[in-house]
């Protein structure tokens, strides 16, 4: 079977697990060119038998014709290709499925950034204007893609929604016009979003329901089962996210370097190892330009860090997916709100009873040692039981079997 995946293949994370898949072969489109996919300098992982880009393709129709699927497994389906290949690939029955890749949705926070101010603002028609003159072969033929596609909808209201989505896009941000106009045809056959939570903000941009859903428990923490007992040590883990990169939450250069040092302080008075954990985007320079490391500082970034994470007596973080991994394996953790405007951003974890909540980093030393003597998450049965319910059920160490089994026999 050849099964299409349509990822950045940069997120290993992301896809990892589907490479237990052995009977089957499994082809990348991701790229505009060749060329782009060389100067990312990003190595693809051997497991993708083909690779393919979507210059070589005039139509959807063409693409499928040429690479004739019998699999197509989208990880967002919020590019307009990507949208134009969904639409025909339902047309001709080749199957299409939407692949989850967080762990901790938020409805909440989703809808709080669908008010983020969209595309036509004064300051980004100029990028526009030089997408347009520099780039105007590729828009012509992106748009050509998306607009080849005349039929497989099932009323013409639907054709005119799909006519108007790269139009609105222009005036809101993508994931606005989503949620503002939905219709059937672009949402793949098939939506597996692992938990309910990730339902709940998948919902608001295709409009689909409950029982459409496949529900299979989190892949990316299959091993967090089997290593939720491995021998915990005296070292403590802080997982830092790129709020000051991707322009989040009014994050500055003097709030971070504030935070670092913080946390290096903590670590240099209670001679207490930490291991900083950066965000794949984080910018490292950052922290080595403060000589944040030292005896009792470590920043990693790249690499699996399982053991690491399960083996720490209390983790400190950011509401995200990683979150949701550690609670599932009973860690003891601290989710934090250390922003500009002491909030929690995201899901908040802290309304489970399962971790401690810390709005200021001052809270180090004046809580450190209650942290450490009460994992919520242990002394919790009754509301741990209710959470793997909402976010990871089952939790057994066999969610991968279950989506490969999805992908390969629905």
């Amino acid at each position: 079977m050849k099964i299409l995946v349509i990822v950045p293949p940069e997120r290993i994370d992301f896809y990892i697990y589907l490479e237990k898949d052995t009977k089957n072969d499994y082809l990348l489109l991701w790229h505009e060119t060749a060329r782009q996919a060389e100067e990312s300098r990003i190595r693809i992982p051997t497991f993708f038998k083909e690779v393919y880009y979507w210059s070589q393709f005039i139509t959807p129709g063409s693409l499928l014709k040429k690479i004739q699927p019998d699999r197509i497994i989208f990880f967002e389906i919020i590019d307009q290709r990507q949208i134009a290949l969904i639409v025909k690939a339902k047309f001709k029955k080749v199957r299409t499925f939407y692949l989850e890749h967080g762990a901790a949705g938020s409805k909440e926070t989703a809808i709080e950034r669908l008010e983020v101010p969209g595309f036509i603002r004064r300051e980004r028609i100029p990028y526009l204007f030089k997408r347009v003159t520099t780039s105007s072969l590729k828009v012509i033929q992106s748009k050509f893609f998306y607009y080849s596609n005349l039929f497989g909808f099932k009323i013409f209201k639907n054709l005119l929604a799909y006519w108007s989505l790269p139009f609105a896009m222009l005036k809101q941000t993508p994931n606005k016009t989503l949620h503002r106009i939905q219709f059937p045809e672009r949402v793949p056959d098939y939506s597996i979003v692992f938990n309910k939570i990730n339902f709940y903000e998948y919902k608001l941009y295709t409009g689909i329901e409950e029982k459409d859903a496949v529900f299979t428990g989190l892949p990316f923490f299959d091993e967090y089962f089997h290593k939720s007992d491995l021998k915990q040590t005296d070292h403590i883990v802080y997982i830092e996210h790129a709020y000051i990169e991707e322009n989040l939450l009014n994050w500055t250069e003097e709030h971070h370097r504030y935070i670092a040092q913080s946390l290096q302080a903590f670590a240099n008075m209670n001679k207490q190892l930490l291991y900083i954990k950066l965000h794949p985007r984080s910018d490292i320079r950052r922290w080595h330009k403060w000589n944040i490391e030292g005896e009792y500082v470590k920043i990693i970034q790249f690499g699996n860090f399982t053991d690491l994470f399960l083996s720490s007596k209390l983790i400190l973080g950011f509401s995200s997916s990683l979150m949701n991994g550690f609670i599932c394996a009973q860690k003891n953790i601290v989710l934090l709100g250390w922003h500009p405007e002491p909030r929690i951003f995201g899901n908040n974890f802290g309304e489970t009873g399962l971790c401690h909540i810390s709005l200021f980093p001052e809270d180090l030393n004046s809580k450190f040692k209650y942290w450490l003597t009460n994992n919520l998450s242990v002394l919790n049965t009754e509301y741990y039981q209710r959470y793997l319910n909402e976010f990871n059920f089952p939790f057994d160490g066999n969610a991968t079997r279950r989506i490969l089994n999805a992908i390969t026999t629905l």
